[in-house]
């Protein structure tokens, strides 16, 4: 990505939450790579903190945003090690306001990274389900192993279009941009949802009696996904029995 920095406020800091110290230092190495520089900006920081528990780490970002009030992109890779449980619906909860908070408060971008199920492509947990209904963009990066290849695709952008795939292919160590001939799908589909997820959502969702569209826009917005996906979801739901259609033609649950 290319960022257009305010001049006064041109600090990027970069907290790795998973990497052992062998690892992190690939990445940093990666990272000169990709941007293609031998040495690193002074205005760039980097911190590992593997070690350290999700309350801790979330009051050194904090903390080392008070000290540096010239920063204007953190990036905390990855987002599920400042829970303690993602699968905890109020934590997830807590965690999404406290994402909001420091950015309205220290006016940054939030860059964070969180792993996908690998069966089906789905962000993982609550805090996966917070993060695509409240993201101003929600972007799928996919690496095909078999091409030495990243495919990142939009996933859901709130305030702008989505864009054309973009590939980046190893040539002899050197990551390069090549052309895409079509969008990588990302594989999330409404029958691989859980039924324990599925009807948390519905549940969520149809607190009280709704209609299909209000009920599809709903599902858009909370899951990120396409027209389709609703459709499909809903018509789970339906048969499922989790929800049914009431004589002012409005869907409520069972």
């Amino acid at each position: 990505m290319k960022l257009h920095l305010p001049t006064d406020r041109r600090k990027l800091c970069y907290f790795d939450t998973e990497s052992s110290d062998y690892d992190f230092f690939r990445q940093i190495n990666k990272i000169k790579g990709f941007c293609e520089m031998s040495v690193l900006p002074d205005y760039f920081n980097a911190y590992q903190v593997r070690e350290d528990g999700s309350g801790l780490i979330r009051r050194m970002i904090e903390t080392y945003l008070d000290a540096n009030p010239d920063c204007a992109v953190i990036i905390i890779d990855g987002l599920l090690d400042l829970l303690v449980n993602y699968n905890d619906e109020k934590e997830s909860s807590l965690l999404t306001k406290w994402l909001k908070k420091i950015t309205k408060i220290y006016n940054v971008l939030l860059v964070t990274v969180l792993h996908q199920s690998k069966s089906n492509l789905s962000t993982t947990g609550h805090i996966g389900s917070a993060s695509d209904r409240f993201a101003q963009s929600t972007l799928d990066i996919v690496k095909e192993k078999e091409k030495n290849a990243y495919v990142l695709t939009s996933r859901f952008m709130r305030s702008d279009s989505d864009f054309d795939p973009i590939t980046l292919i190893n040539f002899n160590g050197i990551f390069q941009q090549v052309e895409t001939e079509q969008k990588t799908s990302t594989g999330k589909k409404a029958t691989d949802l859980p039924d324990t997820e599925s009807r948390s959502l519905c549940f969520q969702i149809i607190s009280v009696p709704s209609n299909y569209n209000d009920i599809s826009d709903e599902i858009i917005e909370r899951t990120a996904t396409s027209k389709g996906y609703a459709k499909n979801l809903i018509k789970i739901w339906i048969n499922k029995g989790w929800i049914i259609k009431n004589k002012d033609n409005k869907y409520a649950t069972r």
